[in-house]
């Protein structure tokens, strides 16, 4: 703090001691300072050297004698000041010890009082209060925030805050810099300054900061305030002061400054402090439009709509507990997610549980399967299940917006793309396209518009970063997006890959950063290419901080206590600090040369609004719908280049009456038709040659999906590439080549679907996830399971955390669409379909090209090896004498004499017993060693298991299994069992099993602690049609120990459900609970009131059937004439329902009734003039209240 008065005093004294002249005397000056201001070591150092520079040869006018005097002196002794690079902050110091020391005492007191600083400590003098400051330090700076709250006294005083100044323990003063803060009267404001750091260090423990404001009433007001150790601000004092006409003269000269950058700022008319300023009115320009602007927005308003209405993509999260709720009404859910969402904190999300009711909230924290909301009405303390909508319609309004805001004058790459791309198409064959990495090079000096088409491994990410690097050389800007958060990560660690050791330091300084979510485990490690670690490594206090906070949460998630109000606290204070660095995150961002981030972010984020790049660059375009490339391109001011392969997957819409969206800009452009024909365009390129996969996997795509266009480059025949994937292709499992398939054909792998209508194969996945174990146990780096569905996709990575518990290995899963723009060693693509479904999935049997498309990513995903895993018998079946393209990769790899294990060769069962991964998944292919290991675990039950069996059939060993259930209930566990074939079991297993259509998998499930599949064997069989049929000959039994996978299983298969038709009920425990209607009628349960008591088809009835009036429970009553029907059970409600024959069915079907009269005879419901009765097929009629 600067000691005004102190100095004021001792120079008043030199003056009437030596007189006015000793100023002109540089060494005794100097010498005299030295001794007098011995106390104040910072005012002592500053006046002698200005001293010794001369200040007093300008003081020659003192004492002032007058006004204008003082005004003119004071003008001098600044300008000397300036001459001496003396910061403003000190030279406002002097300026003020200058005015108040020289002025001479005869002159009237007035002009020397007028500029004395009255002191208080506290705010009632003044038009403002402001909070107690809060001190941030970072790296390169401190940060100081407060509330300044304006007070209404009847005068509209404007105030500037000027300044900010540090003064630390040691007497160093630190200022910010031009860090104006307008503050116009009537308003309360949220104010943060920042003082930089430069070279030295700012000790802000026991230092001082000051607050100077210059107000539109000639007022001056210092705000002092001294820091303590912990960081916590004390008010010292509060100084006023009236401003000399050069200090008002500066006011005006900042407030013009700041009105012309500020938008929307009120005019203040009638202070002094508006005159001479005024507000630039933005100069609009009149938005361009077209008519395929138009249709495209139309398309996106009606995908937007279609989603709002809920149609969109639902996710399912299940295990919900309520962990808090607030004062404010917001309650706290931790869900776990049956697929692996990538939310970021705030996400807009809805959720829907039972019976419709949905609460809105957002995204507390979002990652390894398990999410934390906060939402707006309480769901119960459990929710079992439950589905999560996320809100896209927000990303794509915010595309509609920019589309429909195109400035002529700015975005001119973006129209230019709309007026003349189509419009320059030709008929010309595409052989004739240039050809290359350096025609890319060449083509973008050229032209401001280029179109590379890139298929797999042809150097689209090395040719985007070799590309990046040249512009970082220029000092020139570039802007990376893509559609996924992988691609981004690829083209971003291939840019730092490629800087050379003398441009680190542009990496270092935060130059090139990686802004948003981060895939890639090793790019996400990085210090200085992430613009999230790099802002943490700006923020050592958050740092420290956020690190103890993530070690205690994981303390508390080890100790089983997420659903604690402590784990709560800690979710909520690391969400405050993420949002504390995420702010700093975008001071770094808006810095950067180089930023990559996602397509959806550079559309919706504030902070690309309104700026633009020399260079644009839009990686895997053919995903992307032609608006995003649009808003891309509206981005780029000198280039703009979009790379991609439309032969690879297309953009997806959710309503089908936007089909317009799934058009790419590649078709857009008319490079490639509705057929599949390619044509010459003058923006395009190609890459040809690639330089990732074997030429054994490259040789399927090169000639089915790319007309012989795509070469193999020199590497991967004879250089460092061929050398690394032949010891792939050497490696076991299936070693010897690069192309492979695991055909499942004798095997039982069942395809069904679950809720979501997403197919998954138990079977194929638990081979696909055994070979990449063993893959991966053979030291090969990267391992990936793709598959075309989301549900095999969430059973798969179950299996893989549940085996790799520390969660460190190299195989990853994922959906074809997600796995596009990544590459493995090696692949396996599990294909899932399989009987007993007739014909395969939307994913695998929609338009040609799509397919063609989706099987072109998954095998150009794999360097050295692809395994695919079918069953191909049903391929053929259904595809045989057709163009499919999977179809035609299956006989590509048998007809090529590529390696191929099936039962057919006797190398199935060799090949799934050399891949037992052991641990959680166990393979059994000796059925009495299974049965010895099932009775075991048996044993070891403690309250229920659930069976599900797809046959009737079973073999001659189902005694064995038979005898163990039965002990299981002797023992009191509760055994739940269904089947797909009732009619065809023993009569013993009926005992224990109901009837259902959804048995599609030979499941037992033990304490949920222990599942096993391929018990008891059974005839499995796969009708193929009316004749023919696939019989199981390989048998296989698998046990899974594993609570995410059990889990799994359970949810995808709907297992403790039994399904009838439409109708669905929870699966119950048979034996020695279910009551024959013969004993219900002997028992003369019949109440006076006519209803039946609550056995049999009357207690199905009181389960099944609501009210529609009061939602009560519907009873099953009968009339005088004993016609029966349905009535409210609530009294007071005459609501009255047929008896239908769907329901009477619905229950036979579903308990498996059979005829009271002990003839075995099958039940029928029917209806007849005299109501509702039920036939026996032995020909006699029953009542509805006798079964």
């Amino acid at each position: 703090m600067w000691h005004t008065t102190e100095m004021v005093k001792i120079f008043e004294n030199m003056t009437e001691v030596y007189g006015y002249d000793i100023y002109q005397n540089r060494k005794l000056c100097v010498a005299l300072c030295n001794d007098l201001f011995a106390d104040y070591s910072v005012e002592k150092n500053i006046m002698q050297m200005l001293f010794q520079a001369g200040l007093g040869e300008t003081m020659k006018g003192v004492p002032f004698k007058s006004e204008r005097e003082l005004k003119m002196g004071l003008s001098n002794i600044e300008k000397f000041l300036m001459a001496q690079a003396i910061e403003s902050s000190v030279r406002d110091k002097v300026l003020d010890v200058m005015r108040l020391a020289f002025v001479d005492k005869g002159v009237n007191s007035e002009i020397k009082s007028a500029y004395q600083p009255v002191i208080s400590k506290d705010f009632n003098d003044s038009h403002f209060k402001m909070t107690l400051p809060v001190i941030k330090e970072f790296v390169d700076r401190i940060e100081a925030s407060f509330k300044f709250i304006y007070f209404n006294k009847g005068e509209k005083v404007d105030s500037v805050l000027e300044k900010c100044i540090i003064t630390d323990k040691f007497g160093k003063m630190h200022s910010s810099r031009m860090d104006y803060k307008l503050l116009i009267h009537g308003r309360s404001k949220n104010v943060t300054i920042s003082i930089p750091e430069d070279d030295k260090k700012i000790f802000i423990s026991g230092s001082t900061i000051e607050f100077v404001f210059l107000c539109s009433n000639h007022k001056r007001i210092t705000t002092s305030y001294q820091i303590n150790i912990s960081k916590k601000t004390m008010l010292m004092q509060i100084a006023v002061c009236q401003m000399t006409e050069e200090e008002y003269n500066r006011t005006i000269d900042i407030v013009g400054l700041l009105i012309k950058t500020i938008d929307n700022v009120v005019k203040s008319t009638n202070t002094i402090m508006a005159e001479g300023s005024s507000i630039s009115a933005t100069n609009e320009q009149p938005a361009y439009t077209s008519s395929d602007i138009k249709e495209y927005s139309d398309a996106l308003r009606r995908e937007i709509h279609y989603l709002k209405q809920g149609k969109g993509k639902k996710y399912k999260i299940v295990n919900g507990n309520k962990l808090v709720k607030s004062d404010k009404g917001i309650y706290t859910y931790l869900f776990e997610m049956e697929t692996e969402l990538h939310l970021p904190d705030d996400a807009p999300v809805v959720v829907e549980a039972a019976g419709g009711l949905r609460a809105v909230g957002s995204v507390l924290s979002c990652e390894d399967f398990q999410i934390l909301l906060l939402l707006d009405r309480d769901l119960n303390d459990k929710v079992s299940l439950a589905y999560l909508m996320v809100e896209p319609w927000k990303l794509l309004e915010a595309l509609d917006k920019k589309m429909n805001s195109l400035n002529p004058n700015i975005n001119k790459l973006a129209i230019k793309i709309m007026e003349e791309g189509p419009d320059l198409s030709t008929d010309t064959d595409i052989l004739n396209v240039p050809k290359g990495q350096p025609a890319v090079e060449h083509k973008l000096e050229i032209d401001d518009i280029v179109t590379v088409w890139g298929p797999p491994g042809t150097g689209k990410t090395y040719t985007m970063a070799k590309i990046a690097n040249s512009y970082i050389a220029k000092g020139k800007s570039v802007l990376i997006v893509s559609h996924s958060n992988v691609s981004v990560d690829g083209v971003i660690k291939q840019v730092v890959k490629m800087l050379d050791t003398d441009k680190r330091s542009i990496l270092e300084n935060g130059k090139i950063l990686r802004f948003g979510y981060v895939r890639d485990d090793e790019l996400s490690q990085n210090l200085y290419a992430t613009s999230f670690n790099y802002a943490l490594s700006k923020c050592d206090n958050y740092a420290r901080l956020l690190e103890c906070l993530m070690a205690k949460r994981d303390e508390l998630r080890a100790t089983d206590q997420m659903k604690s109000k402590e784990y709560d606290e800690v979710e909520h204070k690391i969400k405050e600090i993420r949002g504390e660095i995420r702010k700093e995150e975008r001071r770094y961002v808006e810095r950067a040369l180089v930023i990559g981030t996602t397509i959806s972010r550079a559309t919706i984020d504030p902070m690309f609004e309104g700026r633009q790049f020399d260079l644009v660059m839009f990686d895997e375009v053919s995903m992307a719908y032609v608006p995003q490339v649009i808003a891309a391109a509206a981005l780029a001011k000198e280039k703009f280049m979009c790379v991609g392969d439309f032969r690879q997957l297309a953009p997806i819409s959710q309503n089908p009456d936007s089909r317009v969206l799934q058009v790419d800009i590649f078709s857009y452009l008319q490079i490639v038709d509705g057929k599949g024909s390619m044509y010459w365009h003058p923006w395009l390129v190609m890459l040809n040659e690639q330089r990732r996969m074997a030429p054994a996997i490259s040789e399927f795509p090169s000639k089915f999906i790319y007309n012989r266009l795509l070469k193999d480059n020199a590497v991967v025949i004879n250089g460092k590439r061929k050398k690394d994937n032949d010891l792939v292709i050497k490696s076991a499992p299936l070693p010897g080549d690069a192309l492979n398939l695991i055909d499942l054909v004798g095997t039982y792998c069942a395809a069904d679907k679950n809720t979501d209508g997403s197919r998954f194969n138990i079977f194929s996945a638990i081979i696909s996830f055994s070979t990449a174990v063993k893959v991966e146990q053979n030291h090969i780096k990267t391992v990936g399971i793709i598959t075309p569905y989301a549900a095999q996709v969430r059973l798969i990575r179950a299996m893989l955390k549940d085996y790799y518990t520390k969660g460190t290995t190299n195989v990853s899963c994922a959906t074809v669409h997600q796995f596009q723009g990544s590459e493995s060693d090696v692949i396996v693509f599990d294909v899932v379909e399989s009987y007993p479904k007739s014909a395969v999935g939307y994913l695998m049997g929609k338009e040609p090209n799509q397919v063609a498309r989706l099987i072109n990513v998954a095998i150009t995903r794999g360097k050295g090896k692809v395994i695919t895993v079918a069953n191909a018998r049903f391929w053929e079946n259904v595809f045989k004498g057709t163009n499919h393209i999977f179809y035609k990769l299956l006989q590509h790899i048998k007809n090529g004499k590529h390696q191929v294990i099936d039962n057919h060769d006797k190398t199935l069962q060799p090949y799934i017993e050399s891949i037992n991964p052991g641990r959680i998944i166990n393979i059994f292919m000796n059925e009495q060693d299974a049965i010895a290991m099932f009775e075991h675990d048996m044993k070891k039950a403690k309250w229920q298991v659930v069976v599900s069996l797809p046959s009737g059939e079973l073999r001659e060993t189902e005694h064995q299994v038979f005898e163990i259930f039965d002990e299981a209930d002797r023992r009191g566990i509760d055994i739940k069992m269904k089947s797909n074939d009732y009619a065809k079991l023993p009569e013993q297993w009926k005992e224990y099993c109901v009837g259902t259509e959804n048995a599609t998998f030979p499941i037992i499930v033990i304490d949920d602690e222990v599942a096993w599949y391929g018990l008891p064997t059974a005839k499995w069989k796969f009708q193929v049609d009316k004749t023919t049929s696939m019989v199981t000959v390989v048998h296989t039994m698998i046990r899974i120990k594993g609570k995410n996978t059990i889990e799994m299983l359970k949810a995808l298969t709907d297992l403790e459900n039994v399904v009838v038709g439409q109708n669905t009920r929870k699966l119950v425990k048979k034996k020695g609970i279910m009551v024959t209607n013969s004993m219900a009628a002997s028992s003369g349960n019949v109440s006076d009131s006519g209803s039946i008591s609550n056995y049999g088809l009357g207690a199905f009835v009181e389960e099944k059937e609501f009210c529609p009036k009061c939602k009560n429970p519907m009873i099953l009553v009968k009339n005088a004439r004993g016609t029966a029907y349905l009535k409210c059970s609530n009294k007071a409600c005459k609501e009255r329902k047929y008896l239908t024959v769907d329901l009477m069915n619905w229950y036979i079907n579903s308990h498996n009734v059979k005829c009271p009269k002990r003839d075995g005879g099958e039940l029928k419901g029917g209806l007849s003039k005299y109501g509702p009765y039920i036939r026996c097929n032995c020909g006699h009629f029953l009542k509805p209240d006798e079964i």
